[in-house]
């Protein structure tokens, strides 16, 4: 996976050089500290079933570097740190990525090489995207498994169309509904393929400055039993969390 990520890596530089035009670079972070009260993946309920959820706690940081208003880079990490597998509270998966977007008009593409290491080995992952600022903020995401690590599934590919719109009710407070259809385009949680799961939520949040943020919000899930195979088909998740933007 390394030595992928270091082809990849070289790949966008290359390309970063020859469309970077005037310099107008751009570095930007954020951290986010969340509790989410599920753990889900693809419309996995990855630690619970469903109605009996076992929470994480789920720190990452993204880093953006944009080289003019078309291209830019992106790289990151996530962890899911619990004791849901009755061991003590500790990181139990490291997720890392790396990436790349072009906008041209309101069309973003975007493609994104991660590593998710978890149960003593590592899950290979590419995912292809495109997205439109326009009504609606549609999107379309390609995710297909390089490896298939440790999650007893297959190497499949996951179809999920997005969208979701965004009420400002002023500077400060906003709310967002997001909606997303995934489909299981091949074998991947299961042997089955086709619908996967619907989720729809209900996003707060609230600047506390330019610098930070809070955030929280309820999804529900269904999900098909055959694809997905979670012991409940259909329940809530919550989250909730903290955001610095540097």
């Amino acid at each position: 996976m390394k030595n992928r990520n270091q082809k990849f890596f070289s790949v966008i530089t290359a390309v970063g050089l020859v469309t970077a035009g005037p310099a107008q670079a751009d570095l930007s972070a954020e951290l986010s500290l969340d509790y989410n009260s599920h753990f889900i993946s693809y419309g996995f309920d990855v630690w619970g079933d469903g109605d009996n959820p076992e929470g994480t706690f789920n720190p990452s940081l993204s880093v953006e570097y944009k080289l003019n208003d078309a291209l830019s880079f992106n790289a990151g990490f996530w962890l899911d740190v619990n004791d849901n597998g009755g061991g003590p509270f500790e990181t139990v998966e490291t997720d890392v990525w790396i990436g790349a977007s072009y906008t041209s008009g309101i069309t973003t593409a975007s493609l994104t090489l991660q590593n998710w290491q978890y149960g003593g080995t590592s899950e290979g992952i590419l995912d292809l995207g495109l997205s439109f600022d326009t009504f609606l903020s549609p999107s379309v995401t390609l995710h297909k498994r390089l490896d298939e690590g440790a999650s007893g599934g297959f190497n499949g590919t996951f179809l999920v169309v997005g969208a979701e719109h965004t009420f400002d009710f002023n500077d400060q407070f906003s709310l967002t509904i997001p909606v997303s259809i995934g489909f299981a385009l091949d074998e991947f949680h299961t042997t089955e393929s086709g619908y996967g799961f619907t989720s729809i939520g209900l996003s707060a949040n609230y600047a506390i400055n330019e610098m930070t943020s809070l955030h929280a919000g309820v999804t529900y899930w269904d999900t098909d039993s055959e694809v997905i195979g979670n012991a409940e088909d259909s329940f809530y998740s919550f989250n909730a969390g903290i955001t610095f933007s540097f």
